[in-house]
């Protein structure tokens, strides 16, 4: 039979150990939180008891210069309009070779690739040919047809003297029969060469006049052949120099959609080879919060930077602000453009994020103390200012507010010193309303923002 009692005391001591165990961390934890709570009420003891009086702990003096109200903003950079080209083919063909890859510098009328052009070399050979034939017919026309003109009027010199000869015969002719001197056989035979050669005369210059005709018809065709065979080959020669693709400019390739073996097809669209970018025009598009644009003009300064040059500050100025908004995760902004230099376009790349600061409104030769000394206490902005070595509260009219500073109008001379942190004291914590205190109490119950004795 199996004995129970080693089982059930090994089970009993594991039970106890455990309790034991569980015991002594909450003894543990309850000594640690007791000691943070001594700790914590003294240190409140300390603020609250330390002194009446208030201690500066940092300080500056009020000075002059410029003080500058800003608009913080987020940028992108993009190459300007004009400054990135997408090269394309407008023939059908194989690409034959790629001359250039993404990265590589090309210039202005630099071949950088070549597509088969057999088929047009051999269009622009027959173009040719035809050109050549036309230019031939011009040629005989223009020969050919001036010297059957000369004949023609040849002829015609000819046929008018045989009409004025006949003529003449057939009035002698006409004055012997009226005499009796000749018979009227006679007078027939001449009257009817007098006839025949009026006929023949008026054939012969409606032979030069049709010639005449003629040869203008046939100038002006030939003409319009020729220029039609120049036009079909000029045609044929700009179709071949689309085989022979160049840059329209000087840049960098940026990207390549094909490459050597692959065939191009021209359709309504030009297909898209070859990407060159002019990387000395660049151009920022700053993001302007729609409650804030009003405050943008033109010629405004801009200083931006970037991560990826840390330590270095650009600067630019707005060329422009468009009228059209642009929403973003339900917020409205408006779209500013800051030209930029050729050295800052070649120091920068596109799509780069930029943080922008916008100088709204600057003022020169200002009273100014820096933004952490002004306090709020009892709903008003007081400075702190030592004066024949006591602490004073100073209420001051403030003028521009910039991001760091801001212009004193009132209540400051220049060179005195005033607080930028200091623990206040009982004198000015027991003057402050309940209300206020309770506005300055922290989450832990210790004065924050400007009271309780807190460090500003």
């Amino acid at each position: 039979m199996l004995d129970v009692k080693p089982v059930l005391k090994s089970v009993l001591k594991s039970a106890v150990d455990r309790l034991r165990a569980f015991y002594e961390r909450r003894r543990r934890l309850a000594i640690a939180l007791g000691l943070a709570a001594l700790g914590s009420i003294g240190f409140l003891i300390y603020l609250g008891f330390s002194g009446s009086g208030t201690q500066i702990l940092a300080s500056v003096k009020v000075q002059r210069g410029v003080v500058s109200k800003t608009l913080s903003a987020t940028g992108i950079i993009k190459p300007e309009v004009g400054a990135t080209v997408k090269i394309g083919s407008r023939t059908t063909g194989i690409i034959h070779k790629m001359h250039v890859r993404v990265g590589d510098e090309v210039t202005e009328g630099q071949v950088i690739a070549e597509i088969d052009n057999r088929e047009l070399q051999a269009l622009v050979e027959e173009s040719g040919a035809a050109l050549k034939r036309a230019q031939i017919e011009q040629e005989r026309i223009l020969v050919s047809y001036p010297l059957q003109i000369k004949e023609a009027e040849a002829r015609v010199a000819s046929a008018r003297a045989t009409a004025e000869y006949a003529n003449l015969s057939y009035k002698r002719q006409l004055e012997l029969t009226g005499q009796k001197l000749d018979s009227q056989n006679n007078l027939d035979s001449a009257q009817e060469k007098a006839v025949t050669g009026r006929q023949s005369l008026e054939a012969a210059l409606a032979a030069l006049h049709r010639l005449e005709e003629e040869f203008v018809r046939q100038k002006d065709s030939s003409e319009q052949t020729r220029i039609q065979a120049e036009a079909s080959l000029s045609s044929a020669e700009i179709k071949l120099s689309y085989a022979t693709i160049r840059s329209p400019m000087d840049g960098v390739v940026s990207q390549i959609a094909a490459q050597e073996g692959e065939t191009v097809v021209a359709g309504l669209q030009v297909a898209n080879l070859i990407t060159v970018m002019d990387l000395s025009r660049k151009e920022m598009w700053v993001y302007i919060d729609e409650n804030d644009v009003g405050q943008l003009q033109p010629g405004m300064r801009v200083d931006f930077r970037v991560d990826a040059l840390p330590g270095r500050v650009f600067i630019g100025r707005i060329h422009r602000i468009y009228p059209e908004a642009e929403i973003r995760d339900s917020i409205v902004y408006y779209q500013t453009i800051v030209p930029l230099t050729k050295d800052d376009s070649l120091a920068l790349r596109s799509e780069m994020t930029t943080q922008c600061t916008v100088y709204v409104e600057n003022k020169e030769d200002a009273l100014y103390i820096p933004n952490e000394a002004i306090k709020w206490i009892d709903g008003s902005q007081v400075v702190f200012v030592r004066r024949g070595g006591r602490v004073e509260q100073a209420k001051v009219r403030l003028g521009l507010r910039g991001g760091e500073n801001s212009e004193v109008l009132k209540g400051l001379v220049e060179g005195e010193e005033v607080a930028t942190r200091l623990i206040l004291g009982k004198d000015v914590t027991s003057a402050m309303p309940t209300a206020a205190r309770q506005m300055q109490m922290g989450p832990g119950g210790g004065m924050g923002g400007a009271g309780g004795g807190r460090p500003r």
